[in-house]
């Protein structure tokens, strides 16, 4: 959710109109049955900062989101806000410590006077919280645990050697918070080792108000959530010497035709650089729901022109992500993708750690990717993948249930390896749960995992050879334009740390990644996951004698484990 160099930063116009359709926040003050608190913004950076805040419009409309009413816990989102100098919202970003949290936020319809420097308006950064309490902490009974009133994230910087441009999402860890019979923090426990100084100097700009016990203020503590989130040294720059791009040129994406036809509805969230020129590089898509909704959001994208960032007078390089939303008439009631529910699940014969009361949410999905020698051999079949998804959102376990090709088992593994959901809840609580994920492997229409243009392709290799050429004989270097990471994959053993993976794949005369197979690997997990990567890149469409041709190309990937630690893997 989170990048270190301002994701979701300056949002364009469109995304921006399309994010209201569900709401952005809007308003301040105490809201709603549950004790929802809205915070007055405050300056992102104090020093030499504007006479006056901005102002919200709008009177704030949040509810408690219906599946946390029960928690124990005290749950926020901080959003950073930026604005120009007309009030118009440049960038929002939230850092929720639940995702319920964060769509409960997003209230529709907001607006912003500007802040101003001597009358007149002008840029501003600054953020404000939206803080759910639990109803222990209610201000109506005698008897209460302490109450959140205002908070921020904890941010950190990079480790040393991190790559720029390098996503690093936040996190959420918990600390137990001490907090006396006024309301201030007196310490922090149990936090993580490499977190605990931040997590000090964090709490000094919180505010509680105290416990109580028939009525009378007490000292108490209690268990708090804290976002973590990495920023690079120019991110803290937010006042007012770095400007962010801003788009001066923007393509709606082309709503798929099945897709449409269908009733699904599609997000994706797409990753790109901002260049010097205001040109976008190396667009891929982070996150997707419905992966058919991939190629129409990234080739939307790739044609947005920006003024670009600036740190003072300097155009540098800017790291963006941005949603592309596709949406039907709202009365008409579409599904999301292959995996929206059907029916309630029977959790009866789980075992209780695994049952829950809300399931978890998909967020991100990709499509599984055809073994190259089924394909081409014309062989079909069906695989089943159980897999654990954590309190995180996170696939920490996939384990191959049945499938009627070794092969179809480890395609649909590495794919279910990507998925990201929104928790599960059980009594208020994000909480861990079984699922289990079955694909068909054959050439179904409705849900392609090859279209047309693979089976042509396929075609070729076997009846003219020839007419797919080598890089040797192009026009110039393959220039690549999008290379989404390919992700290190959970079933190799805990004490494997690095390996290599030898990708072989065609290069379409629209410079589309095909039928990528495995030459060669260190373990054939890497090759899985490999594979599964190189589907989604794109390249400068090759060419000979200025005329679009298909290429042959071979790719080396190496693996390594992330600057952020990886979910857990099993032995």
């Amino acid at each position: 959710m989170t990048p270190a160099a301002h994701p979701l930063a300056a949002l364009p116009r469109f995304v921006r109109s399309a994010l209201f359709v569900g709401g952005v926040v809007a308003g301040l003050g105490r809201v709603g049955a549950q004790d929802v608190t809205v915070t007055p913004p405050k300056w992102t950076v104090e020093r030499d900062a504007p006479h006056d805040l901005p102002v919200s419009k709008s009177a704030a409309r949040i509810e408690f989101p219906d599946e946390l009413k029960s928690t124990p816990d005290i749950g926020y989102v901080v959003f950073d806000l930026v604005l120009d100098a007309k009030g118009k919202i440049q960038s929002l970003q939230p850092r929720a410590t639940l995702a319920a949290y964060e769509r409960a936020a997003w209230v529709k319809g907001s607006l912003w006077s500007p802040g101003k420097r001597d009358g007149k308006g002008v840029n501003t950064a600054t953020s404000y919280a939206v803080i759910f309490n639990p109803a222990s902490a209610t201000e109506k009974k005698p008897d209460a645990t302490p109450r959140l009133l205002e908070v921020s994230v904890v941010p950190i910087k990079a480790r040393k050697g991190t790559k720029p441009n390098v996503v690093i999402p936040d996190r959420v860890e918990w600390a137990d918070v001490s907090v006396d019979e006024r309301g201030n923090v007196t310490a922090v426990k149990n936090a993580p080792a490499d977190l605990a100084a931040d997590f000090a100097i964090a709490v000094k700009n919180w505010r509680f108000a105290p416990a109580r016990t028939g009525g009378k203020p007490v000292a108490a503590e209690v268990r708090m959530p804290f976002v973590v989130t990495v920023r690079d040294d120019l991110s803290f720059r937010v006042d007012g010497k770095r400007s962010q791009p801003r788009v001066t040129y923007q393509e709606r994406p082309i709503y798929p035709l099945a897709m449409r036809a269908n009733g699904m509805k599609g997000e994706v969230i797409v990753d790109f650089i901002v260049d010097l020129e205001g040109r976008v590089r190396n667009a891929y898509a982070v996150r997707s729901l419905n992966p058919s909704f991939d190629d129409p959001a990234l080739d939307a994208v790739r044609r947005w022109k920006f003024e670009p960032g600036r740190i003072g007078d300097r155009p540098v390089n800017t790291h963006m992500q941005v949603p592309i939303i596709f949406t039907l008439d709202e009365t008409f009631n579409g599904g999301q993708g292959p995996l929206s529910a059907s029916k309630k699940a029977d959790l009866s014969k789980l075992p209780e750690p695994f049952r829950y009361d809300t399931p978890p949410r998909p967020v991100g999905t990709v499509r599984p990717v055809y073994p190259y020698a089924l394909l081409r051999a014309k062989k079909e079949g069906k695989a089943v993948v159980r897999y654990v998804v954590d309190p995180k959102g996170r696939v920490v376990q996939a384990d191959i249930g049945t499938a009627s090709a070794p092969e179809l088992g480890r395609a649909l593994q590495a794919a279910i390896e990507c998925f990201v959901y929104e928790p599960a809840i059980k009594a208020g609580r994000p909480s861990p749960a079984l699922q289990s994920f079955g694909q068909e492997f054959n050439r179904d229409a409705m849900w392609q995992l090859v279209d047309d243009e693979d089976l042509e392709l396929l075609r070729r290799e076997e009846k003219k050879p020839a007419s797919i050429l080598s890089a040797r004989d192009l026009d110039r270097p393959i220039t690549p334009l999008s290379r989404r990471p390919p992700r290190f994959p959970l079933s190799v053993k805990e004490e494997v740390t690095k390996g290599e993976a030898l990708i072989e794949f065609l290069i379409d005369e629209e410079g589309r990644a095909r039928l990528p197979r495995i030459v060669s690997a260190s373990e054939e997990a890497f090759g899985y996951a490999a594979v599964q990567g190189v589907a989604t890149w794109r390249f400068e469409p090759p060419t000979r004698g200025g005329k679009p041709v298909v290429v042959r190309a071979q790719i080396p990937l190496s693996f390594g484990v992330a600057e952020v630690a990886p979910p857990s893997r099993k032995k």
